[in-house]
């Protein structure tokens, strides 16, 4: 369960649209003259990213081993499973179709003049037209909408607070803390620094503009943490104890490999 909650942040830190608070970072970004497509997101946080995936299964299995290491039967289970689904459906390759379809045009967006936004409601018009998505679904979806609203107002808060100097002002107090420092000491503390503060969010989109390994950390890190320790798997007392050793592993490894491999991707 641990190892789930560290790949869904993992993944987040992945791909440019695995988080909604991603392409808002890309936004802000976008404003202040540094471009970043879907693209060279990937190939930026890649390396780093994959790494922590193939390390942190490890340190788990370590750390905090599972009662059952032998399922023999799983593959026959799912084999069985898989089977009594049948071929795929006329929706649910109406579905895959309009998945491939849009994450080839937001990798390429960039370089044919296209605008993200408009991809994502033309994949939301085909499956609405397909008969995949309908209105009836976008009534139950109370909880989804519900997270964009908040989504917004979070966005908004942060947009006023950098309008009204606030992110200047935390800039300048943390740039005095760390004057006279060399670079890679200033990098290597600011980021610490960034990770820390996340032990005090409730989410990641709260705490927006950087990679997403930190979700773990704590059981509020990310709103999924909820959900995973309300399965009855997992405690909030061994997020926390567990918690910390993965978000320090991921942030050793994104120092020491992430680094050097983005600053050479991004020169």
């Amino acid at each position: 369960m641990m190892t789930s909650m560290a790949g869904l942040g993992l993944s987040s830190g992945l791909w440019l649209t695995a988080m909604a608070a991603n392409p808002v970072g890309v936004a802000m970004l976008a404003e202040r003259g540094v471009e970043i497509t879907f693209l060279s997101w990937f190939l930026a946080s890649s390396v780093p990213t994959i790494s922590c995936m193939l390390v942190i299964p490890l340190v788990l299995y370590k750390l905090f081993p599972p009662r059952h290491k032998a399922t023999p039967q799983a593959p026959m289970l799912a084999a069985e499973k898989l089977a009594s689904l049948g071929p795929m459906s006329r929706h649910e390759l109406i579905t895959l179709g309009t998945f491939v379809g849009m994450v080839l045009a937001w990798s390429l967006a960039g370089v044919l003049g296209l605008d993200v936004t408009a991809i994502t409601f033309f994949g939301l018009a085909i499956l609405m037209l397909g008969g995949v998505f309908t209105l009836d679904d976008i009534k139950a979806s109370g909880e989804a909408l519900e997270i964009l609203l908040w989504f917004g107002i979070l966005y908004t808060l942060s947009t006023q607070l950098d309008q009204l100097g606030c992110m200047q002002y935390v800039g300048d107090m943390l740039g005095g803390l760390v004057a006279g420092f060399s670079w890679p000491i200033t990098y290597v503390l600011l980021v610490v620094m960034y990770v820390l503060i996340h032990y005090l969010f409730v989410s990641q989109s709260a705490h927006l503009l950087a990679t997403n390994f930190f979700s773990v950390i704590t059981p509020q890190g990310s709103s999924c943490n909820v959900l995973f320790i309300g399965s009855g798997y997992i405690t909030g007392k061994e997020v926390y104890r567990h918690g910390g050793v993965v978000t320090l592993v991921c942030l050793l490894i994104y120092l020491i490999i992430g680094t050097p491999w983005i600053m050479w991707v991004l020169g």
